[in-house]
């Protein structure tokens, strides 16, 4: 008989647009290992779905997220749902880290039912961050309940076991991508079509940015950098793909982004930067990584970054910060350059180098789209994840 694993996601699944939730939509379309089977506890309609049934929906125009009132109410229907539909799965795997599923873990700690916790986020919903909460002791006890945590970079693994989490329970897995939808653009003629068809320039040189608009992605940073490559490469323009309103990511910070695109109005630049919005399809999403010409991406706080392995998997030259969670994905001069934190004229000088190098650019390309079919692939992502799942099986006997 299959394993059961119930994912336990946020009430918001079908109302705000998350990297988590696309990433797992991913992950269950292409599953084929029948070891285990992957259910979804539908938080509408308090049952328990299929991944296919849980993901068949289209995000409204509007998203809105789940309000502190809401993520009260929500503990004692998790719990509730848990309790009463215990015989239905076998593992839990949690994407979220509220104090609804602090409390779940405790009680399938009490309960002998082995629980899991995907980490993502170094800063946010690590230990070393957690601790320095309000009631950030009490977050930390109950977290130890998880009889597993998956960390999705060796700095996250690290933090995990820098607080008193032992070697056995941190399990390192990191993300995979679907390199066959992230590819390279067949030729010059190719991109010049697709670039037609998405409406966009077709003789600039498109730059890329995939992330939501706010401070913690370094999207200051990015437009100061744009505008000194300006200066020296006026056929430049910067495509911006995410959240970029409250519609969009109702967490946003309106001030921060009015006050970008007012500088971009102050340079006189504002009409090089194109603002694409959120993008749910990821065929299109593919689309625009192809029709790219570098990718940059100057974040101060990261997991991992997803969007950096599918822009590695499309092909693509790649700027990014010196992150201690990107060190292990991005070889600086080898598969990608590596700039300082918070260096607007460095990531610009990195940006200008592979303008003016493209031979040099391309082998970094090359380079970055095998190092992901290698070390990134779904298969090895699938095949250590039902590793871990019958770990934690062990584990919650022991």
């Amino acid at each position: 008989m299959p394993l059961r694993v119930l994912h336990i996601f946020p009430p918001s699944l079908r109302t705000r647009f998350g990297g988590q939730n696309i990433t797992w939509k991913y992950n269950f379309s292409k599953w084929s290992d029948t070891s285990i089977t992957h259910l979804v506890l539908d938080n509408e309609q308090n049952r328990i779905v299929s991944p296919e049934e849980a993901f068949d929906f289209i995000y409204p125009d509007k998203q809105t997220s789940t309000s502190t009132l809401g993520r009260l109410l929500w503990i004692p229907i998790l719990l509730r749902n848990l309790r009463r539909k215990k015989n239905e799965y076998d593992i839990l795997h949690f994407h979220i880290l509220w104090w609804g599923s602090l409390l779940a873990a405790h009680w399938a700690q009490r309960n002998g039912i082995p629980s899991l916790y995907e980490s993502v986020l170094l800063d946010a919903d690590t230990p070393g961050s957690i601790g320095q909460e309000n009631l950030g002791s009490i977050k930390l006890n109950l977290l130890k309940s998880f009889t597993g945590i998956i960390a999705i970079s060796p700095f996250l693994k690290t933090d995990y076991l820098a607080n008193g989490f032992t070697e056995d329970r941190v399990f390192l897995l990191i993300n995979s991508v679907d390199s066959d939808l992230f590819c390279p653009i067949g030729g010059p003629e190719d991109k010049q079509n697709l670039r037609e068809k998405l409406n966009l320039p077709v003789d600039d040189i498109l730059l890329l940015f995939v992330g939501s608009v706010i401070h913690r992605k370094g999207f200051d940073i990015l437009l100061r950098s744009f505008g000194n490559v300006l200066d020296k490469f006026r056929q430049c323009r910067l495509l911006v793909v995410g959240p970029a309103n409250r519609n969009e990511n109702p967490s946003l910070d309106e001030s921060f982004i009015k006050y970008q695109r007012d500088w971009l109005e102050v340079r006189k630049i504002e009409s090089k930067v194109t603002f694409l919005g959120l993008v749910n399809d990821r065929i299109k999403l593919a689309e625009i990584y192809q029709a790219a010409d570098i990718f940059v991406f100057p974040s101060r706080v990261e997991g991992l970054g997803n969007v950096v392995l599918e822009a590695m998997a499309s092909g693509l030259p790649i700027v990014v910060s010196d992150l201690p969670v990107l060190r292990g994905v991005i070889e600086n001069r080898v598969n990608g350059l590596i700039v300082a934190l918070e260096d607007a004229d460095a990531t610009a000088e990195a940006i200008n180098f592979l303008i003016e190098n493209p031979e040099i650019a391309q082998s970094y390309a090359s380079r970055a789209r095998g190092d992901v079919q290698t070390k990134f692939s779904f298969v090895n992502w699938e095949k250590n994840l039902v590793k871990i799942y019958f770990q934690l099986l062990e584990l919650a006997k022991s």
